[in-house]
């Protein structure tokens, strides 16, 4: 399988007036064009580590790594331009609620051949019917009434189908999903992972799938990434996830409710120092 994207030791620190806090701390991991879930729980460093591959990390943030390499380029040394030209066009990263990810004051349809024509040349009648075609393929029924309403116009679901559609018109390489669908209910959720899952085969992208949620990811990703207190302390197949190994993610597997099962209350995760050593 192709290596798309290496990561090796990448950290991520953030000094303090008390001291500095290590969100990422030496995380490594390859990618190819596969599925890899990256899951759990909120501050374990999961977004933090998916910001730090965009390049999105605050200035005040440090990131550092032995190896950030992605399809040749080396993401550490990559100039603040070349940077600019990757997201977008190569790299992409969908964002967890489009109520805070879309412009406000701008319609859907010119957000999403904004972002077209940063990265293509081509004219605006062009930009329009890719838009439109892109909004078609993330099943959005009627792509000319929506491609003219802005994001307060629309649904949450409808919402992130457009930023999906925004985040593949200019053909990327490597997505990036942060929790995508925690924004959703249930039934939205089902459709719009069907969407990408069928847009990432057809397209032949690698996929990094932000979650806490494990049976999600189990049932959506080919691998499974734990991470811990910044730290990765497991990973396996999303298959055997049920099989896992570490007491971190046997506990957060444990502490998921079960249809026809008296489990009240739900056991507590008991975490431990060693875990985060």
């Amino acid at each position: 399988m192709t290596t798309l994207l290496t990561v090796d030791n990448l950290k991520v620190s953030y000094p303090t007036r008390t001291g500095v806090i290590e969100a990422v701390r030496g995380v490594s991991f390859t990618l190819g064009k596969e599925r890899l879930g990256i899951v759990g729980e909120s501050g374990s460093g999961k977004s933090q580590t998916g910001r730090a591959i965009m390049g999105l990390t605050p200035k005040h943030g440090v990131v550092t790594a032995d190896r950030l390499d992605f399809n040749g380029i080396d993401l550490i040394k990559a100039s603040t331009g070349e940077r600019r030209r990757l997201r977008g066009k190569r790299i992409a990263m969908i964002l967890q609620d489009p109520k805070y990810s879309l412009d406000p004051v701008m319609s859907i349809g010119r957000q999403i051949c904004e972002t077209l024509r940063t990265h293509e040349k081509v004219g605006k009648a062009e930009a329009r019917e890719r838009a439109l075609a892109m909004l078609e393929a993330v099943q959005i029924r009627d792509p000319k009434r929506v491609f003219d309403l802005h994001p307060h116009e629309v649904s949450g679901g409808m919402g992130q189908r457009a930023m999906i559609a925004m985040m593949l018109i200019a053909g990327p390489e490597l997505l990036i999903a942060d929790e995508p669908t925690s924004a959703l209910d249930v039934t939205v959720q089902l459709d719009v992972l069907r969407i990408m899952d069928r847009l990432v085969a057809e397209r032949g992208m690698g996929l990094i799938f932000v979650s806490h949620d494990l049976r999600l990811v189990s049932s959506f990703c080919d691998r499974v990434i734990v991470m811990y207190a910044g730290k990765i302390v497991e990973e396996l197949a999303a298959a055997d996830l049920k099989h896992a190994q570490h007491p971190y993610t046997q506990g957060l597997l444990n502490c998921m409710p079960e249809i026809g099962s008296n489990r009240h209350p739900l056991p507590v995760l008991d975490r431990r120092p060693e875990w985060a050593a």
